[in-house]
């Protein structure tokens, strides 16, 4: 029994620490999560996993330290910071986003890389395959491409006045170019016309969005993408002033002022990521762990915005989403 009792032991050791500090007691994990900028989705995201790496068994500052490297929007420092975390031989780095997981992955080819991440992981270079991922990286992500038609369909069913629809989008981010494109296609089938606004610094999205003219029959349509998310907040002061509705990808961005906002459930995302997490912890490959797609998607839809610029919704299309912010 006691010999039993030993190897138990041994085995909750290697579960909970990767080493032994110099003190000799065991070493907790080191996750570092690098983040372009912080925001609702991210937010979101950090709290999912650690709640999830809790669930399973992980205790802050006691098994586990979590740091998290937050650019603040400022991405031209991402390949160094990242190039820091590998320095410090942290265990595991979290990345989120376009511009953070390719950030991680330029930096390390050995310290396994969990992302999540708004597209099809594949398209974007990160995985071989979802179920075979290869090297170093394995993640969650949403695939909001595939949300492009099911967005229209509902800015159109609760705000059934608007003609054309306003698109702001990086012209560095090629996920976002190919968003753009798919939803001049999708807007043709529910009559809205796609105005796409190519921008490259914050001062010219100012410049764009405050070229917007008052209407009920415009909206401003937000596909994923770090520069224009990190300055959303604009985004929603000119659908305000403008009485335009306005629609986000993601399913958290009705809270902080989008009108409506569908996409994938971020906080449940982190939930996933925090069980790819711990596979790694046990001694798996990061690239023989299947990359996911997101398992959950929210329609939010903000009342205070929809007073705001004038809208009413009738009940019986309010009660189609998941969550009303009153």
């Amino acid at each position: 029994m006691k010999n039993i009792a030993l190897s138990i032991a041994a085995a909750l050791l290697s579960f909970t620490a990767p080493g032994i500090a110099a003190n000799g007691a065991p070493r907790p994990w080191k996750i570092a999560i690098l983040l372009a900028q912080s925001g609702p989705s991210e937010d979101q995201t950090t709290r999912g996993l650690r709640d999830g790496l809790k669930e399973l068994g992980y205790a802050e500052r006691k098994n586990v330290v979590i740091e998290i490297d937050d650019l603040k929007g400022k991405t031209g420092g991402l390949d160094a910071a990242a190039a820091e975390l590998a320095r410090k031989g942290v265990d595991l780095i979290f990345a989120s986003g376009t511009r953070g997981t390719r950030a991680a992955m330029a930096a390390t080819q050995t310290i396994p890389i969990v992302f999540r991440h708004p597209a099809d992981p594949v398209a974007m270079g990160f995985v071989k395959s979802l179920e075979r991922p290869g090297g170093n990286v394995t993640g969650v992500s949403a695939f909001s491409g595939r949300t492009v038609t099911k967005r229209f369909e509902i800015l159109k069913e609760f705000a059934p006045r608007v003609r054309r629809a306003h698109i702001f989008y990086d012209s560095n981010n090629p996920f976002a170019r190919e968003n753009v494109a798919a939803a001049k296609k999708a807007g043709e089938a529910y009559g809205i016309e796609v105005i796409d606004h190519s921008i490259k610094t914050p001062d010219e999205l100012k410049s764009a969005l405050g070229a917007l003219q008052k209407t009920d029959e415009e909206a401003i349509f937000e596909v994923s993408d770090d520069l224009v998310e990190s300055q959303a907040e604009l985004l929603f002061d000119a659908a305000r002033q403008n009485g335009m509705p306005s629609i986000f990808e993601g399913a958290d961005w009705a809270v902080k002022g989008s009108l409506l906002s569908y996409g994938a459930n971020y906080y449940q995302m982190g939930r996933q990521a925090a069980r790819l997490v711990n596979r790694i912890f046990r001694g798996e490959k990061p690239g023989n762990i299947s990359a996911e797609p997101a398992k959950k998607y929210d329609l939010m839809v903000n009342l205070r915005m929809a007073r705001a610029i004038g809208l009413s919704i009738p009940p019986e299309t309010l009660k189609k989403a998941d969550k009303v912010i009153r």
